[in-house]
């Protein structure tokens, strides 16, 4: 039997929306941070997608090999650039990172990394591992 290459992987979602009047303005920024993002050590994957059922609503999906470079992505510049862009953009009253794997501790440290503001509150939940082959499919942006 092959070892599980991705037993330690973490994937965060986050589903946005924004006013039809933040769409392009949200669009633009995240599409320039993607490949930044990308680049970062430990980032598998993150993608960006846009609802087929809602043109202002979007899905960010991020694989990371393990819980040190999801929390160094927390504490990177660009993680700070994007979840301020949310904060600005977001029409919701909170954005929520959902982490599709269970890792004690992890929760703190993300709340202590997006400490509310005064527009949202940034939660974040934590649930049993998924497969990403099994997460919701939407239509790239």
């Amino acid at each position: 039997m092959k070892p599980d290459k991705r037993k330690g992987e973490i994937v965060s979602a986050t589903r946005i929306t924004v006013s039809p009047a933040n769409r392009t303005e949200l669009w633009l920024t995240i599409t320039s941070l993607i490949d930044l993002i990308r680049r970062e050590e430990g980032c598998r994957n993150y993608r960006f997608y846009g609802e087929t059922e809602d043109q202002n609503a979007f899905l960010l999906i991020g694989e990371w090999e393990t819980l040190a470079a999801w929390n160094d992505h927390l504490s990177s510049n660009d993680f700070a650039v994007l979840h301020g862009s949310l904060e600005l953009l977001s029409d919701q009253t909170h954005v929520d990172f959902q982490v599709m794997k269970r890792v004690g501790g992890m929760e703190a440290k993300t709340r202590a990394r997006c400490e509310p503001r005064e527009s949202i509150t940034l939660q974040l939940k934590e649930t049993e591992s998924v497969p990403h082959d099994e997460l919701p499919s939407a239509t790239p942006n």
